[in-house]
């Protein structure tokens, strides 16, 4: 049950990663500066929740920086018990999934 919780949230930040590169393409290449303009419908409905934690862990760990243009967020918090450390999965613009230290 952990490992199918784990592999939806890495979905989840798959999802988001996507929908903060179709944002970026509408808009001169920039990300927004939090993640409340992808729920406008055009990019998200909302901002899914972790199953593990039951809520969204990833809106208060996202960061962008302008120069270069960059995003990284996580999953706030120890959701996942002994697979993951806290602050696991994360996501960047460089690197993309990051799901182990």
């Amino acid at each position: 049950r952990g490992q199918g919780m784990l592999t939806a949230c890495k979905s989840n930040e798959k999802n988001i990663a996507t929908a903060l590169e179709m944002y970026a393409s509408d808009n001169s290449g920039k990300y927004p500066a939090d993640l409340q303009p992808l729920i406008s419908g055009k990019y998200l409905l909302r901002i899914p929740t972790c199953p593990a934690a039951g809520k969204d862990t990833y809106t208060e760990s996202y960061q962008v920086q302008a120069t270069p243009d960059l995003f990284s967020f996580y999953c706030s918090g120890h959701n996942h018990g002994d697979l993951l450390p806290a602050g696991y999965p994360q996501y960047n613009a460089e690197m993309g999934l990051i799901d182990h230290p």
